[in-house]
């Protein structure tokens, strides 16, 4: 009776939260009806493969091909001329026709988005396998702002979230489970591949592999030398079916892309001669042969693309860029877009503005700084730890976190603040874990005081959230209530008079 109780209890939760994501993320994805950031690209790319025009790009396709997908399903735009969105590769903004509507290009984004919600719930539930942590950690995910106003648009980190976010799920649930086999690699695979064929920073993941293969191998690496050609043997194995899997996903959506290409418009994207004569039967690029030289081409395209991206320059004028050391701080802020209107005399903004919840984003930079004190402290000092099982998911969020960060440290052309996103997630998950950690004890006697102050964190987000809504949904603002937002120079806001 006590687990159907907990089982409930769960499936209510979980309702709460897919509604909750519904009214933050969903609803009203289509406004504005108006085109900004990179959808000005992605829209271009979506377009080529509704109309089988090759094209190139550095991010794998994955990403626009479900953009195109969504806009097919919706069909609102059939009615609509846009032949030109397929001439180029940057769509101005007046190119757009006003009758034009982003509910179709950006459906699957959105959707991928509103889905993230519940995934953080169930891995949370996983990891602390306590029902009211979990729902309160998933309010940081499904109440920040930033995320929010991002994942509203035809852009491709939502889709890239998601995927992580269900390989993480899988990771949980059989690290859960206790029972690991070799599918188990090939899965989460899978999920790693689709992530990967979004955007290749999410290479990050790979970790999830080796963590699971330590896991599974757990009793063994205590003892190396006495069981070490089984360990060999299981690495060969589990990095064979790990690399295989993820291999054979990307290739098949690489593989989608160039035999969706059935025509160069007006650029070839130094496409070789073999990939342009290629293109003049419709039958051969469907030919695996000829599909491996324009995957060739098409990676190769990818490798060189980031050589001609500017670097950062802090000293340009309107640089929306920003160094990855400050985005834990928020640093920078991007105004994506903006409508004036001036009413007696008062002047009245809407922005469409990257700013974050900061009272998420300051919490979730506090427990890396926990995490890693904690790590060190256990590692120098032989600090016990009082819960292994916690101790060794915080090791494996922390060093995500950790990784990713050392990576995107070594790019040296000029990043986002929402390049920052995937460490964030890991660095939410991550709070959670420390929390449960730091309060072990307080958690097993059902401390009123420790749920008190979590009720009152949780109340403090949703406050910054509303604080902040204005810029996630396009709410007009007055210079006054701009500034009323804008709480720290380096977060790089600024009004519109």
């Amino acid at each position: 009776m006590r687990e159907k109780l907990i089982d409930n209890k769960i499936f209510i939760y979980s309702i709460l939260v897919v509604a909750i994501s519904f009214f933050t993320y969903f609803k009203g994805y289509e406004t504005p009806n108006k085109v900004f950031w990179d959808e000005n690209y992605h829209i271009a790319s979506a377009q080529k493969h509704i109309e089988g025009v090759m094209y190139m790009e550095p991010h794998p396709p994955l990403g626009k091909m479900l953009i195109a997908l969504g806009e097919v399903i919706v069909g609102v735009n059939s009615d609509i001329d846009r032949s030109v969105f397929a001439k180029t590769d940057y769509i101005k903004g007046g190119d757009f026709p006003s009758e034009y509507s982003f509910a179709g290009v950006r459906l699957f984004p959105t959707l991928f988005a509103t889905l993230s919600g519940v995934l953080i719930f169930y891995i949370l539930y996983l990891l602390t396998s306590r029902a009211e942590i979990s729902l309160a950690f998933s309010s940081l995910y499904l109440f920040e702002n930033a995320i929010i106003i991002h994942s509203r648009a035809a852009m491709l980190d939502s889709t890239q979230i998601f995927f992580i976010l269900c390989a993480i799920l899988y990771l949980t649930y059989i690290v859960k489970k206790d029972d690991i086999r070799l599918s188990s690699y090939a899965i989460l695979g899978v999920f790693s591949g689709l992530a990967i064929a979004v955007k290749l920073n999410s290479m990050i993941v790979l970790l999830l592999f080796v963590f699971l293969w330590f896991f599974e191998n757990r009793a063994k690496v205590l003892e190396p030398f006495e069981n070490l050609f089984s360990l060999l043997r299981s690495l060969f194995a589990s990095a064979t079916i790990s690399v295989v899997s993820i291999a054979a996903i990307f290739f098949v959506v690489m593989y989608i892309h160039v035999g969706m290409g059935e025509r160069i418009e007006t650029k070839s994207y130094k496409a070789s001669q073999e990939y342009k004569e290629i293109l003049q039967n419709s039958k051969n690029r469907w030919n695996p042969a000829n599909a491996y030289i324009m995957i060739r081409d098409n990676l190769s395209y990818m490798s060189t693309y980031h050589e001609g991206v500017p670097k950062l320059d802090i000293c340009k004028p309107g640089e929306n860029g920003s160094y990855a050391i400050g985005w834990p701080l928020m640093t920078k802020s991007i105004n994506y877009r903006w409508d004036k209107n001036v009413e007696d005399g008062i002047s009245y903004v809407k922005y469409h503005q990257l700013q974050g919840n900061p009272i998420i984003w300051y919490s979730v930079f506090l427990g890396v700084i926990l995490s890693f004190v904690l790590i060190i402290s256990s590692a120098v000092f032989k600090t016990p730890i009082k819960d292994k099982r916690l101790f060794s998911w915080i090791v494996l969020f922390s060093s995500l976190y950790f990784c990713y960060f050392l990576a995107i440290l070594q790019i040296d052309r000029v990043m986002y603040l929402y390049h920052y996103f995937l460490a964030f997630i890991f660095g939410m998950i991550n709070l959670a874990l420390i929390f449960s950690y730091i309060f072990k004890e307080e958690i097993e006697s059902k401390s009123k005081f420790l749920y008190l102050n979590l009720s009152i964190f949780v109340a403090l987000v949703l406050f910054c959230f509303w604080h902040f809504a204005p810029f996630a949904y396009n709410i007009a603002l007055t210079p006054e209530e701009f500034e009323l937002r804008n709480w720290f120079d380096y977060w790089g806001m600024r009004v519109v008079r």
